[in-house]
């Protein structure tokens, strides 16, 4: 209740002076359009204006409504400002040039149009900050500090349908640890083609999944994942048991930890297994 409290007190303020534009500009072009509609409606020539203008605002009402409820259908707008457009240039026709006609007759509008832009401009955001649909922007102080990375960063956002700044920033480290990861194990630039392709698919997904799926990747959870896995292999050399990849896999998935066939090697090479089997 809180949040909508702000849209509530401006939409009572903005309401009442978006109307009386409404008005003033229907009042302003109701002569003119009516006079040059004579010729084809006779006596009923009042029902065009009257008609425009109560379409424009039964089309715009829509609109926000649809804004708010985040289903938007922008033809609703389109239309409604191709009316704005015509209603203009019908007053400018009748002007017969006169420039300062033509301004006065475009200013109310003009202004109608700014404001109800300024209205929708703020329900999409607050729907969007409600819903969390709405992507918060990377701050305008990090694309001049960091341009690239922040176009790095920008771009993930992007792919992997973030829309928290805060929370991007994280998967965004994460990568970054994952790719210098890499970057020792295979060197700094021949990673992209040394570094097996199931490391390299990897990284591209474990950042997107965890985006999807709500979940921060794995920092944590993959320490806890090395901790149980030298666990397993200390009771094994105890046993005096070697484990294989397979058979270390088999016991961390029998105490419930989730791990890919693709993220072994990384496990074996994170607590020292070889790959040979026992």
């Amino acid at each position: 209740m809180n949040s909508a409290r702000p849209v509530v007190v401006a939409a009572a303020v903005v309401a009442p002076l978006v109307a009386g534009l409404a008005v003033l500009g229907g009042i302003g072009s109701f002569g003119t359009v009516r006079d040059m509609a004579e010729p084809w409606f006779g006596a009923l020539a009042w029902i065009v204006p009257i008609g425009i203008d109560l379409g424009i605002l039964a089309l715009l009402a829509w609109d926000l409504l649809l804004e708010y409820t985040d289903m938007a259908w922008p033809v609703l707008r389109w239309v409604a400002w191709g009316f704005v457009g015509a209603t203009v240039a019908l007053n400018a026709t009748a002007a017969h040039g006169d420039v300062m006609v033509m301004v006065m007759h475009a200013a109310m509008p003009v202004l109608f149009v700014t404001v109800l832009e300024g209205v929708r401009h703020l329900i999409r955001r607050w729907v969007g900050l409600t819903v969390q649909t709405r992507r918060q922007r990377v701050p305008l102080a990090r694309w001049v500090l960091a341009p690239w990375s922040s176009l790095a960063l920008w771009r993930r956002m992007i792919l992997w349908d973030v829309t928290a700044y805060s929370r991007g920033l994280h998967l965004e480290q994460l990568h970054l640890r994952e790719v210098a990861r890499l970057q020792e194990a295979h060197g700094r630039w021949l990673w992209r083609w040394r570094a097996p392709l199931s490391e390299r698919i990897a990284l591209r997904l474990q950042a997107a999944e965890a985006a999807c799926s709500g979940e921060m990747p794995a920092q944590d959870r993959d320490e806890q994942l090395v901790q149980a896995a030298h666990s397993i292999l200390a009771e094994a050399e105890q046993s005096g048991v070697r484990l294989s990849q397979m058979d270390l896999a088999a016991q961390l998935r029998a105490q419930g930890y989730r791990i890919a066939n693709e993220r072994l090697r990384w496990l074996a090479t994170a607590v020292g297994l070889r790959r040979e089997a026992a």
